[in-house]
């Protein structure tokens, strides 16, 4: 493995929660040219927020596991600038910017 890991629970949260974000903005502009919503409407929105809900309960786990799994092989956590910020993981301290 790296010296220097990088890993964001946010990441994982955009990456399952997109489809829904993308399939709303293609959706209002077929709505918008064609005055009508697109077929199926409601039962497409109804899985996509259940996966984007699904990504949120599953990232906490995730997240917990992947520290949990890093520590355990000797990596250690730099500083993080913000709560947003990713989290990095270095085998050495001498590695955090």
């Amino acid at each position: 493995m790296e010296d220097e890991i990088t890993f964001s629970a946010s990441v994982f949260m955009c990456l399952f929660g997109s489809p829904l974000i993308l399939y709303a903005m293609s959706g209002s502009i077929f709505s918008f040219i064609f005055n009508r919503s697109p077929k199926h409407n409601m039962i497409i929105i109804t899985n996509l927020t259940r996966l984007a809900l699904a990504s949120i309960v599953i990232s906490l786990p995730v997240s917990l596991y992947v520290n949990y799994k890093l520590k355990q092989d000797g990596y250690l956590t730099c500083d993080r600038i913000s709560w947003m910020s990713p989290t990095t993981y270095v085998k050495d301290l001498s590695l955090c910017k």
